[in-house]
Order: structure tokens, then C-alpha cells, then sequence
């Protein structure tokens, strides 16, 4: 049976149907807002938490030599922008059993969230398609993405993308 051998409305019907089952592997991965992730005393946090502030979620990991070079300039941000409502969050893309001894090590002073499971696929579906690391969005008062940046970061890169929403 061909295409042309369907009735209009059942061509229809098919489109439709094929049209609706798209959105489904988009279903399988949270969005930003639906993701949750824990802090390192096990609560649940969602980036809801940062809503009103200018957010910097950074993904990393404790064996990412790019991401531990830029932890002390995370942390100088920090503490340079808080009065601007700026607030640096990082998600470790590792276990807490690895990243507790390691914040400590740095003396990390943000807030630091573990992430999941689905962590990886959230990143690839936020424009991270390679999966790499570091990776840092910059969230708008809203929470909404307004910059994503790959690679390591320097002061000056960050600064240019949180300008516009200081």
C-alpha cells in the first residue's frame, strides 16, 4: 500500500500521529527548570532556587583539569558580583563521595549541586551536543539560558556574558 492508496483523513491521521511521537524522545530528558539535582548534604535543589539572581551553573567534574583551573576564578566572580546579584552554582558530574573531599581541597565557597543520571543528556540538550567539559550556562533572573559557553573559562569571557544582565 502506497501513500496514494490512503484516504485523505487517514494521510492526515498518520501525520499527525508521526508529527506528535517527535517531541517524544525530547520528553525523555527534564528541562532545565524540571531537572533536579542535590546539594552535598543530599537536599534536593532545582535551579528554581537562583530564580531573581543572574546564575552561572557550571558543569564539571573532579578529573576535568580545565574545570579545577577555573574554580578560583569562579569563586573571585563570585564574590566580585554577589552584591549584583550574581550567584555561581557548580554541578559536578561526579559522586558525592568524590566531591565533598575535593570542595574542601579548593576551599570552593559557591554552592555546589551533584549532579544525575540524565545530567549528561540535560547538557547535550542545553547545546553541549559533545558532552564536554567544563560547561557553563549563564541563567537570567528568570532562569531562562541567555549565554552557554564551553570550554574553560576566563574572568573577562564571563564578565562579557553576564554584562547585559547585571
Amino acid at each position: 500500500m502506497t501513500s496514494q492508496d490512503l484516504p485523505m483523513k487517514s494521510k492526515r491521521l498518520f501525520a499527525t500521529l508521526l508529527i506528535a511521537a517527535l517531541p517524544l524522545a525530547a520528553l525523555a530528558t527534564p528541562s532545565l527548570e524540571q531537572s533536579r539535582f542535590t546539594d552535598l548534604n543530599a537536599k534536593p535543589v532545582t535551579t528554581a532556587a537562583y530564580k531573581g539572581k543572574v546564575t552561572v551553573l557550571n558543569f564539571w567534574a573532579t578529573w576535568c583539569g580545565p574545570c579545577r583551573e577555573e574554580m578560583p576564578m569562579l569563586n573571585g566572580l563570585r564574590k566580585k558580583l554577589a552584591d549584583k546579584g550574581v550567584e555561581v552554582v557548580g554541578v559536578a558530574l561526579d559522586n558525592k563521595e568524590q566531591v565533598a573531599p575535593f570542595v574542601q581541597q579548593l576551599k570552593i565557597t559557591y554552592p555546589i549541586l551533584l549532579g544525575n543520571d540524565e545530567t549528561l543528556d540535560l547538557m547535550r540538550s542545553l547545546g553541549n551536543k559533545t558532552g564536554g567539559l567544563p560547561y557553563t550556562l549563564v541563567l537570567d533572573r528568570n532562569g531562562k539560558v541567555a549565554a552557554t559557553l564551553t570550554g574553560k573559562l576566563d574572568e573577562k569571557r564571563l564578565e562579557n556574558a553576564l554584562k547585559k544582565y547585571l
